[in-house]
């Protein structure tokens, strides 16, 4: 527990898409930070960059937050809570969970709106708990010193809620969500030392199963799930101080097995204060930054081959630290910021750094861009180019990898060309944002985010004169992404609608009367447009009489109005989204 920095006179009780790298693979120093910060928490949002927030400095509690994007941070304001540790997830409508360990309080910041949101308040008061998003968007948050108590976020309502508690008290362990959408749970520490035991949750049926304990008790250790989905657990500090251990637990065996030693302990490595080694997109897990039991933080950084079961330099940070952050970039750099060293004196970062994995040689696929929210359970396609390789004749494969536990689902395809790539058919994704990403010859494409939500239902209409009443019902996995509004477009002539959520029909006007017309559907939701359903079979208006006449404006062109239509449709839009961020700004 000595590990985590403390501000002065506070214990624990108070407490950018891009085509793929360029540069060449080691580390790079990166734009600064506006503020040197550790202990605080890191997040990938939605269009590529990463927040940055809370944690503590030489001046006590950090205040602002910040953003990264393009090479650059600019300040995102104050999230209104401080403590000595903060941590979040992004959650399936975009918006940053956020918490520290000195509140009670959650806060949400908003990236589209670039606003902070009350977030609920927790059951209970939490020092160095977990956050896990999990499959249907809600976020399980476990134990804290002296706790091993369990709740649960809802971003539909925003409320918190108790769940079943551990069978043991812990903190500063380590939590993932496993490839069958339970959460493994596993060390940490409690009053007398380092945990010996490992517990899994179910969110099926809210409760805790003890499993096999991990062969070494651990606390501050990194974690990462594997591509063949077993977790990793490496470093850390143990009875006897920092190890360099590792181990796999296989989740149909119940066992947990030894695998290669780090070369250098890294206790409260990079990504910590909760720490997870990076999954890059060859597979291979980095582990960087840490101290030992002198406290003294070390620059290494090392890469681990699930194939082979060993450890492998992966260079070293310009500066050694602990108790930092690791985000993994659309482009497959990881973004290293802040952190800090104990020894010989307490100095705080601002400093950031790029680490550049290193890829094999050959052309680079590149996957134009895509909607951010895709259809669940369907089809994935996507263009772009050089995806069968500069022969022509390589076969390409789609990687989708998790951001907020790096788990990647690797699928050939059903059908491909040198432009076009279509997946099979996906099964139901665990919530949260993924990674898109074309690999030809072990190369990879830069990555397009995206996240997967339902449609609305078949929508279905009636008739009316120069108009039809268009119903839908409302879709059934958002994965914690509600609607928050719908929008209706017919076609021909693209008249639409908007309604607000959560009302599900909505009458199109200005049709003309004899005319078929199928329509269209699509979710609203606060983060962009979901996939589209439509209506069956056609719907003609008709009319008792003469269908009244739609007086054309003095020079628009059926195509302005159509755009005069869709400017209409995302203005309601935004009037929702400020609706609900308890924003009233004019819209000029």
């Amino acid at each position: 527990m000595k590990r985590i920095f403390r501000v002065a006179g506070v214990g624990l009780s108070a407490l950018l898409w891009q085509a793929a790298a360029s540069a060449a693979p080691g580390w790079n120093a990166e734009a600064p930070m506006v503020a040197a910060r550790g202990q605080h928490a890191a997040a990938l949002m939605d269009d590529g960059s990463v927040g940055v927030f809370g944690g503590v400095s030489s001046l006590g509690f950090v205040t602002g937050s910040e953003r990264y994007s393009s090479g650059a941070w600019t300040s995102i304001g104050d999230a209104g809570i401080t403590g000595n540790v903060t941590e979040a997830v992004t959650l399936g409508t975009g918006h940053v969970l956020v918490r520290t360990d000195g509140s009670l309080s959650a806060r949400l910041y908003d990236p589209v709106a670039n606003a902070w949101l009350a977030g609920g308040m927790q059951t209970v008061a939490r020092q160095l708990s977990s956050m896990t998003l999990l499959p249907d968007g809600r976020v399980l948050v476990a134990g804290g010193n002296g706790l091993s108590s369990a709740e649960l976020y809802d971003p539909q309502t925003r409320t918190w809620a108790p769940t079943a508690s551990m069978s043991a008290v812990r903190y500063a362990h380590g939590a993932i969500l496993l490839p069958d959408g339970r959460v493994l749970v596993a060390g940490g520490r409690d009053a007398v030392g380092p945990v010996p035991s490992a517990e899994i949750y179910d969110p099926a049926s809210a409760t805790w199963t003890s499993i096999a304990p991990p062969l070494i008790a651990r606390e501050f250790a990194s974690m990462a799930l594997l591509p063949d989905g077993r977790p990793l657990m490496a470093g850390g500090t143990d009875a006897g101080g920092a190890t360099t251990a590792g181990e796999i637990y296989d989740v149909q065996a119940n066992t947990w097995t030894a695998t290669g030693n780090l070369s250098d302990p890294h206790a409260g490595a990079m990504g910590s204060p909760l720490g997870y080694g990076t999954v890059l997109s060859s597979g291979l897990v980095l582990v960087a930054g840490g101290s030992d039991d002198a406290r003294v933080p070390s620059p290494s950084a090392e890469l681990y081959d699930f194939t082979t079961g060993t450890w492998s330099s992966a260079g070293s940070m310009g500066v050694g630290r602990a108790f930092g952050t690791a985000n993994l970039l659309p482009n497959g750099d990881v973004l290293f910021a802040g952190g800090f060293a104990s020894d010989p004196s307490t100095i705080f970062y601002a400093n950031t750094e790029l680490y550049t994995p290193a890829v094999p040689p050959g052309p680079v696929p590149v996957v134009d861009a895509l909607p951010l929210l895709q259809r669940a359970s369907s089809a994935l396609t996507l263009t772009g180019a050089g995806f069968s390789g500069g022969s022509g004749l390589s076969l390409p494969t789609l990687q989708l990898q998790r951001v907020e536990n790096g788990a990647i689902t690797v699928l050939t395809p059903s059908s491909y060309s040198q432009t076009s790539f279509t997946s099979p058919v996906l099964g139901l994704m665990p919530a949260g944002l993924y990674m898109a990403r074309v690999v030809v010859d072990g190369v990879p494409s830069g990555g397009r985010l995206i996240r997967f939500t339902d449609p609305v239902g078949t929508p279905s209409g009636t008739p009316g004169n120069a108009q039809a009443v268009i119903s839908w019902t409302a879709p059934v996995n958002t994965g914690g992404n509600p609607p928050d509004g719908y929008l209706v477009t017919s076609s021909p002539g693209n008249q639409t609608c908007t309604v607000d959520a959560p009302a599900t029909s909505c009458t199109v006007t200005g049709l003309e009367n004899g005319t078929p017309y199928l329509f269209t559907v699509q979710a609203q939701h606060p983060n962009g447009l979901g996939p589209s359903a439509s209506t069956a079979t056609a719907i003609t208006p008709t009319g008792g009489g003469a269908a009244p006449r739609t007086v054309p404006v003095p020079g628009l062109t059926p195509a302005g109005i159509a755009l005069t239509a869709l400017i209409a449709a995302a203005m309601a839009g935004w009037a929702r989204r400020n609706k609900r961020n308890g924003r009233h700004d004019s819209a000029c």
